[in-house]
């Protein structure tokens, strides 16, 4: 005989609902830093979704008839028992791996196995047990709320600061350096502080060169060359240091090689890596077992410009009378380019023979003619970045005089210089290096100053620490180019980058460069040397080694290279497909 269905339903649905603020309230902290609304939005979210898997459930678990309500909560059971074994247990392992089928098989049995044996007292008692499950979902709402509230930020003796990396950005392509497409936000920075005209990465991918510019130390030192590659303990990352002196510090992050999986929320009390539209929902069991049969990726891995300041906007607005330090990194010049802005163009050519285009762009775009449409739309995705740095500035509002703001990038974009069509990672040439580099800070820059010499990013952390007055503890390989600023004498020093020769392999192979002086020598992997005279030859098109000037700077090079360490990258499946659909893996 069949048991009423209304019963069960509602069983069901409570269940769900009691599951899904559960989940909320287990789930939320105050490093996501979501406020009372996003609280309240993930709990709808979480509760409704969860509420009708119940709902399905028991529909399911009535048609079957035997022992029902033991099915519905073998239907939960199974499902967060399942997706907890593969997101924390055996996140590394691929899905055809025994230990991976094998242990997800055996707690789908074992959740069947208890909750049937649960039938017949959840069927006695399922009444009560509405009770029990609405006290259950308010308790848990109202804790959810309380767990995500971070901790308040008085205002302090310190300036704040807002550092902006526009990945994938070349200075070329600006206003402020020369370039005819219109960046006003950008042109009005380098009017009111100071450019840096000659700033070059630590390295051509977004990871290992976001850790040279927060620990001025380049990835000859940090022993991270690629993307995927935990961190480990830091306490020479910048926040660290402006959160043991009082500051309140956030990131907003938009591509997933910074993703807090890695280390990156250390010293953060709110790190904003969530790629999702809702806030928050993206960690949802329910949310995660979709995703694991309908995206390729299993996860989002970036998220437009507009997401990152909806999130960052709020934020600086409610603590930028405080003692501050916020980092907003801007993915959208990354390829492909598809921003809106680009409808502008056109249909994009596909007549004639198609470009060798990255292999992580998207089949349709793949079929483009045309090198011209693709570094218009490249540029297109700069105006874009240019006014969301804009509506950054708009957030500071009256404490913008008084706040230490940064823009610069983490590397820049091949736009088929050396043969390379509209990527980076791959070698160590100048498109790929040279980034902008502009500070605001009326106390100090000194209005429309352009300092001539050569800078690297492992020079922003000790500019920060020295304009707010913070003594170094850390002895790095970076400058403070605080002096400079204030229209001192421009101190050159040389520049090491690094790149990976192999991508995400255990043991990567790198190859590394050397500039300075007007010249760069580039050692790869593989044996070959490259020097090139940047003053008689920008575009790096002559190699003149071996010479006497490329043995000595391959003697100095080699002496850094030896023994510097090098991190493995995490090899996880996720890691894998999600830089591989970014680019960063073949």
């Amino acid at each position: 005989m069949h048991p009423s269905r209304g019963p069960l339903a509602g069983f069901g649905l409570l269940t769900g609902a009691a599951v899904g603020a559960s989940e909320v309230a287990l789930r939320v902290g105050p490093q996501q830093g979501l406020g009372a609304g996003e609280v309240a939005t993930l709990l709808a979210a979480a509760v409704g979704l969860s509420a009708a898997y119940g709902l399905a459930l028991a529909l399911v678990a009535g048609r079957v008839g035997r022992r029902p309500y033991g099915l519905v909560l073998a239907g939960f059971l199974g499902l967060h028992a399942a997706v907890q074994y593969r997101f924390e247990v055996v996140l590394n392992d691929f899905v055809r791996d025994p230990r991976v089928w094998g242990g997800i098989g055996g707690l789908l049995l074992a959740s069947l196995l208890v909750g049937l044996a649960l039938d017949r007292p959840l069927a006695r008692l399922h009444r009560r047990l509405r009770v029990l499950f609405v006290s259950l979902v308010l308790v848990a709402s109202a804790l959810a709320f309380v767990r995500a509230r971070g901790a308040e930020s008085p205002p302090g003796p310190r300036p704040s600061i807002l550092v902006i990396s526009l990945d994938t950005t070349r200075p070329d392509r600006l206003s402020p350096y020369g370039h005819a497409i219109e960046t006003p936000t950008l042109a009005r920075l380098a009017r009111e502080g100071v450019t840096f005209d000659q700033a070059i990465a630590a390295a051509p991918i977004t990871e290992p060169s976001h850790l040279a510019m927060f620990t001025g130390e380049p990835p000859l030192v940090t022993g991270v060359v690629s993307n995927g590659t935990p961190l480990g303990d830091r306490p020479e990352l910048l926040w660290r240091a402006l959160q043991a002196e009082g500051y309140v510090t956030a990131g907003f992050v938009a591509g997933f090689p910074l993703h807090g999986k890695y280390g990156w929320g250390q010293g953060m009390n709110v790190y904003d890596d969530d790629f999702g539209r809702v806030a928050g929902l993206q960690s949802l069991s329910l949310v995660k077992a979709f995703n694991q049969v309908a995206i390729k990726e299993h996860a989002l891995r970036e998220r437009p410009a507009g997401q990152v300041l909806a999130r960052a906007v709020p934020w600086i607005e409610k603590h930028r009378d405080a003692q501050m330090f916020a980092f907003v990194h801007l993915y959208d010049a990354h390829g492909p380019y598809d921003q809106p802005t680009n409808a502008a163009l056109g249909p994009a050519p596909t007549d004639g023979p198609a470009l060798e285009l990255p292999p992580y762009w998207p089949a349709p775009d793949r079929r483009i003619t045309s090198p011209a449409w693709l570094t218009s739309a490249y540029d297109n995705e700069l105006v874009t970045l240019d006014a969301a740095v804009g509506q950054l500035l708009d957030a500071l509002g009256p404490t913008l005089n008084e706040t230490i703001v940064m823009v610069t990038a983490d590397h820049g974009e091949s736009l088929t210089e050396h043969g390379y069509l509209f990527d980076h990672g791959d070698n160590l040439h100048d498109p790929s290096l040279r980034v902008p580099w502009i500070v605001r800070y009326p106390p100090t820059a000194t209005a429309g100053l352009r300092v001539p010499c050569q800078v690297g990013g492992v020079d922003l952390t000790p500019t920060v620490l020295d304009l707010v007055g913070i003594t170094d503890t850390i002895a790095r390989e970076g400058t403070s180019r605080m002096s400079e600023l204030g229209g001192g004498e421009c101190r050159e020093r040389p520049v090491y980058s690094s790149t990976v020769a192999g991508r995400l392999v255990a043991d990567p192979p790198t190859d590394h460069a050397l500039r300075g002086q007007g010249r760069k020598l580039i050692v790869h992997e593989a044996g070959p040397v490259a020097l090139f005279d940047l003053l008689a030859d920008p575009g790096e098109i002559v190699n003149l080694a071996p010479s006497p000037v490329s043995d000595g700077m391959r003697q100095l090079l080699e002496a850094r290279i030896a023994g510097a360490p090098v991190e493995s990258p995490e090899l996880d499946p996720l890691t894998t497909t999600m830089l591989q659909s970014l680019g960063y893996i073949e």
